[in-house]
């Protein structure tokens, strides 16, 4: 399993969706607790809709991308910006920064197509902290998995993040519940 995390969705970089990837050992499942990594510096966390791949996909076109995903998801993300910023600064990979073990918090639930066209919500300690929907990007769901599809064939059960345009620091003692639409996808705690 593939975690591709799409990073200009919200932005004006590039003329196509640009991604990295990550270990399926950097996610947080059930809801568990994420404990901000010693020695790590500031942990910056955002928020994303999640999209699962449900069939072999190579070359798919983008009027048949969404036969490939069977599910649309929660999670957050969680990236250690100082070490990043080293990283880029001196033109290395990005791995250890951002795809440290259960740096990808995934929901247990899951929803329809439908979820696609709904709002979802971060809230931190109850208060609303981001809004954001697919409808929002510069790419449709259809061209990412299309554009990552010509790149790399994608396989049941790869997780596709379309990361949101707001980043928070994650801090001790937080609690942080993703919403989608009216339903609660996620809901843990910072530690």
């Amino acid at each position: 399993m593939k975690l591709i995390n799409v990073i200009n969705n919200y932005s004006g970089e590039g003329d196509a969706p640009r991604f990295y990837l990550k270990a399926d050992t950097a996610l947080l499942r059930n809801n568990d607790a994420f404990y901000i990594p010693e020695g790590m510096g500031r942990v910056i966390a955002s928020p994303s809709i999640v999209l699962r791949v449900s069939r072999l996909a190579k070359c798919i076109g983008e009027r048949f991308a969404l036969r490939c995903i069977d599910a649309v998801m929660g999670g957050v993300c969680f990236t250690a910006a100082e070490r990043l910023e080293a990283l880029r600064g001196e033109g290395l990979p990005w791995d250890e920064a951002v795809g440290f073990d259960h740096s990808s918090a995934l929901s247990l639930e899951t929803l329809g197509s439908e979820a696609m066209s709904q709002e979802a919500y971060l809230y931190i300690n109850g208060e609303e902290r981001a809004k954001f929907s697919l409808g929002e990007m510069r790419f449709t769901a259809e061209r990412v998995v299309s554009s990552l599809s010509e790149v790399m064939t994608l396989r049941i059960g790869d997780l596709i993040y379309l990361n949101a345009p707001v980043e928070v620091v994650a801090k001790a003692g937080d609690n942080y519940r993703l919403v989608i639409g009216d339903k609660v996808v996620l809901n843990f705690d910072i530690k």
